[in-house]
């Protein structure tokens, strides 16, 4: 192996050795608290939610686009939920109550899903047919998926989600989480399925390059449509996972995830330009910000300090990609190489 390829080799797998050198660091300073089953148990629950969510970002930004409507799907889709499953009741300053259906959450979910879905593919449509921006329009969609949550709620929380509801996000195998369990299932179906599927090749050859995509016969806007599809899915189905944790509904819920999820992909390697990344390196920089977050909440440091290493992860992490990319012979800085070039 050629000393470039070596070089190679240890930036891409960088991301796993800084992950394990910050495990030994926050083992060190708490006196081995930090790898207590209970501890890393909840690390692994923080980082479901962000973790399904980064998933559908990481398609999305494989694809060459930015979705910032996801945490705006989460904050409608949470309300919705709650909305139609709760008994009325007369609304007060810090509460309220369903419409009064009281709607089965067996029917409840998978309208949550399908509405992801289709916000999905509505920011789909609008980038790819009416060629507008896509971080203007899931921006936008962001604010306007909101403020419908705002609507409804009135800016109030709604408590009591019924229980069969509640099995994804707070239920338990055993000892482990339902969620931690679906979420590392998840990453590995959609590894796979990135990897050795034909819309997997698509993804990447779009990302990469698009008009040399379509001359190879891809479709760049049916395969754009179809990722903004699953990242509204994810969203959709993050919604359920945090409603059922919380049992509490409000308009504020999925607030930030947004700049979460594209730090965890950023983090793990996935190029913001596209074509480059993987799934399994986006489940690296969930870890990574649910550990740092886990072990500076263990140690008690001030939250303001947890922002800014959060901050200087991810210029850490854009430094190795632009180093990435000037050992690699025929990419362009910020782009690293896909799968379909390498092959």
């Amino acid at each position: 192996m050629t000393r470039s390829k070596w070089l190679q080799f240890i930036l891409d797998q960088m991301i796993w050795f800084i992950l394990i050198l910050v495990v030994i660091f926050f083992t060190v300073r708490t006196g081995g608290k930090f790898l207590s089953g209970v501890t890393l148990i909840n690390v692994l629950l923080h980082a479901s939610v962000l973790g399904v969510l980064t998933i559908g970002q990481t398609i999305c930004l494989l694809s060459g686009n930015f979705d910032l409507s996801a945490e705006g799907i989460v904050s409608l889709l949470t309300v919705l939920a709650a909305w139609l499953m709760l008994p009325y009741r007369e609304m007060t300053l810090a509460q309220a109550g369903g419409i009064g259906w009281e709607l089965s959450p067996f029917i409840v979910i998978p309208i949550m899903l399908i509405l992801g879905t289709l916000i999905g593919w509505i920011n789909g449509m609008l980038i790819t047919r009416l060629r507008m921006n896509n971080f203007i329009v899931t921006l936008a969609m962001q604010l306007f998926l909101r403020g419908i949550a705002y609507v409804i709620s009135l800016g109030a929380i709604m408590p009591g989600t019924p229980k069969e509801f509640n099995w994804l996000g707070g239920g338990r195998i055993g000892a482990i989480p339902v969620s931690v369990v679906v979420t590392l299932l998840l990453f590995l179906v959609f590894e796979f399925f990135v990897r050795y599927t034909r819309f997997g090749r698509e993804l990447y050859a779009v990302g990469a390059n698009r008009d040399a995509a379509r001359a190879s016969g891809f479709k760049p806007e049916r395969t754009i449509t179809q990722a903004y599809m699953i990242g509204g899915f994810m969203a959709g189905l993050a919604s359920w996972m945090l409603l059922g944790r919380l049992e509490v509904s409000t308009p504020t819920l999925g607030q930030g995830m947004t700049l979460e999820t594209v730090a965890s992909a950023v983090i793990g390697g996935v190029a913001l330009s596209g074509g480059a990344g993987s799934i399994v390196g986006a489940f690296s920089g969930v870890l990574l910000l649910s550990v740092v977050d886990t072990g500076l909440n263990i140690m008690e440091v001030d939250p303001f300090w947890i922002t800014g290493v959060r901050g200087l992860i991810i210029l850490v992490a854009l430094l190795l990609e632009v180093q990435k990319s000037r050992i690699r012979v025929g990419t362009v800085p910020g782009r690293a190489k896909s799968p379909i070039a390498q092959s």
